[in-house]
């Protein structure tokens, strides 16, 4: 059999070999993409249901279930023959059976992983560069082209946080190398994209200092705190106001390469902001 491989990061997309195939309808769909978000692992028939009706149940939800499992196999047989036997019925649940190697989101946390060593050896362009190749694995919105309110709700949100801590810690380690100036346009999008995310409001101040645009940073607090204002009636963190304080001194120490020096060296491949 060809090899069947799905990509979660970003909308749900499954490859038969070299085809991208088109994704069955509705809750085959949805039944899918729960069982390739839980690769390997038994998902309980209630998690299922779940993820299909939330509380809008049919009357007879078993029975429903059975009929979308059966059309979802007719559907992996169409694709490739033996496909099939990929979904396999366990106690108390359905269990899809995948590769690692033929998803992306092994793929994205060995790469998180492998940044990890490098921090803790003290590597940090080898951890950039294991970030940067993570964060390229991402292609939009997590399962955004499966109709389910609970999948979104639960694990989608969830894979969307690890994305966003992900870019922070990325961004962290480009601006401790000294990266400010390829940095800003990556951190402006993140900025309109996620405006409450105050950490990246700060790292783009960051980046603005450091790339000697001292009155851009400092109008990017501005821009944060009427915001945060206007919105919510509260200001930035301490964190922020302390950097505004710092950037109004001119105090170069507050750059993360300050003691440094600008880092030479290639870029490393910057987030495809999801």
């Amino acid at each position: 059999m060809q090899a069947v491989t799905f990509k979660v990061l970003g909308p749900f997309e499954a490859y038969f070999g070299d085809r991208r195939a088109r994704l069955p309808k509705s809750g085959q769909r949805i039944l899918l993409a729960t069982l390739v978000l839980n690769a390997s692992q038994v998902v309980p028939v209630e998690e299922v249901f779940d993820h299909l009706w939330c509380d809008r149940q049919p009357d007879r939800p078993r029975e429903a279930l059975h009929s979308c499992v059966s059309r979802l196999r007719q559907w992996l047989d169409r694709q490739a023959p033996g496909a099939a036997g990929l979904l396999a019925t366990s106690s108390g649940g359905y269990v899809m059976e995948i590769d690692p190697r033929h998803l992306d989101l092994p793929r994205f946390e060995d790469l998180t992983g492998t940044a990890a060593a490098a921090r803790d050896r003290g590597d940090p362009a080898a951890q950039a560069a294991a970030l940067g190749a993570a964060l390229e694995l991402w292609r939009g919105p997590a399962m955004s082209n499966v109709p389910s309110e609970s999948l979104h709700r639960g694990r989608a949100l969830r894979l969307t946080e690890q994305y966003l801590r992900t870019v922070e810690w990325w961004a962290e380690v480009e601006l401790a190398l000294g990266r400010y100036e390829r940095l800003v346009g990556e951190l402006r999008t993140l900025t309109v994209r996620y405006p409450f995310r105050e950490r990246f409001w700060r790292q783009l101040m960051l980046a603005l200092y450091g790339s000697g645009r001292r009155v851009e940073a400092l109008d990017a607090y501005g821009r944060i705190s009427a915001r945060l204002r206007d919105e919510f009636g509260v200001d930035p963190t301490l964190e922020l106001r302390d950097l505004q304080v710092a950037i109004l001194r001119d105090d170069r120490g507050v750059l993360p390469a300050s003691g440094l020096g600008a880092v030479g060296g290639g870029w490393a491949t910057g987030p495809r902001v999801a």
